[in-house]
């Protein structure tokens, strides 16, 4: 396991909610065609998409956060990034790989890929693993801008989350969507504005402290969860998107508001901890519970539902700690360095989601 750095058990707590809503969206589908394939009336909908907006932009602001413990520097850049490589693009090729085989080989599966085509892992996106190529653009852009101490001050910070929006309007406004997503450019530059704000907030508490200004982001917040649920009931007429006006105003305003909401749950401390590998392996979970109760007969959606949440949480886990003991398996499907940890106490606090070791 790593050890702990700076831990703060309120960002560890987030951590534990935001891999849950991650795992649980996966279970639901992000539509009818996947995961548990539910209507899009029911409530399962219903929950997925009034956190869509809000689940990958938490699990980012926290890698922002916990990134800005350790940034890089002008002496370790190079090594800073070798480490990234090794810690997100290892996993992406052997654990992503391997889910990509089980994939198309597996019956029951909601897509299916031709095995000849599994070197496009190496290119461009593959289902939820497209996030790691994503982050690891992110890390190289943030790196060099830190080595250049180029966001050092919240003035040339506050430039450069402008900027990130503005990249992200130009993707949307002038990148064809039908245009090839080399190594998950296009993810990247939705990353990089909630990346930034959790380097932000860890880097000028002061100012993200401000009363008025958290404030005014919960306002902003409930009038666009408010929006947002009013479109979902077809009260008004707009089409929400990630990237889109108010989608991106409730991903924003609401990772600024959890970051200062600070209480602590020991369950969600415990499996914050273990977030980078659940959502390595969460979806051998999910689908392997769903498809082996739906082998058995079983299609109640409540027990496809708790059974592939427990797989999706608690697979990944026990993966973990069979993995992390085998120095070959740390390093390939972990991302960890090459050696046996050193022994010590299971389930302690701990900050190791695309941490360096």
């Amino acid at each position: 396991m790593n050890k702990s750095i700076n831990k703060d058990t309120s960002v560890e707590t987030l951590r534990g909610f935001a891999i849950v809503l991650v795992v649980i969206g996966h279970v639901i589908g992000s539509g009818a065609d996947g995961g548990m394939k539910v209507e899009e009336d029911s409530f399962l909908r219903y929950f997925y998409f009034t956190f869509q907006y809000l689940r990958m932009p938490l699990f980012t602001v926290i890698s922002g956060w916990v990134y800005a413990l350790r940034p890089a520097t002008k002496t370790n850049l190079l090594d800073f990034n070798v480490k990234k490589i090794r810690r997100l693009l290892l996993p992406l090729l052997f654990v992503g790989g391997t889910y990509y085989i089980l994939q198309s080989i597996i019956p029951g599966t909601n897509f299916s890929y031709e095995l000849k085509d599994i070197w496009r892992l190496l290119v461009y996106p593959y289902t939820f693993y497209w996030y790691l190529q994503s982050l690891f653009l992110v890390f190289i852009v943030i790196s060099v801008l830190d080595a250049g101490a180029k966001l050092n001050s919240f003035k040339n910070w506050i430039v450069f989350f402008i900027l990130s929006l503005v990249f992200l309007f130009v993707r949307d406004a002038f990148i064809p969507e039908s245009s090839a997503n080399v190594y998950g450019y296009k993810g990247a530059m939705y990353l990089l504005p909630f990346f930034a704000i959790g380097v932000g907030i860890k880097r000028f508490k002061q100012q993200f402290d401000n009363k008025y200004f958290v404030w005014a982001n919960a306002i902003v917040l409930i009038a666009g969860l408010i929006f947002q649920q009013l479109v979902g009931v077809n009260v008004i007429d707009y089409d929400l998107s990630n990237s889109s006006g108010v989608g991106l105003l409730i991903g924003v305003a609401g990772v600024m508001v959890c970051l200062r909401i600070h209480f602590t749950i020991k369950s969600m401390v415990w499996i914050g901890g273990y977030a980078y590998t659940i959502f390595l392996f969460h979806s051998f979970g999910t689908s392997g519970g769903r498809i082996l109760l739906n082998k058995v007969g079983i299609e109640s959606t409540p027990v496809v539902f708790a059974v592939s949440l427990f797989m999706g949480l608690f697979l990944p886990i026990i993966a973990e700690e069979i993995l992390d003991h085998f120095s070959l398996t740390r390093l390939l499907f972990l991302g960890r360095a090459f050696k046996m940890p050193t022994p010590q106490k299971r389930h302690t606090f701990k900050l190791n989601f695309i941490s360096n070791k």
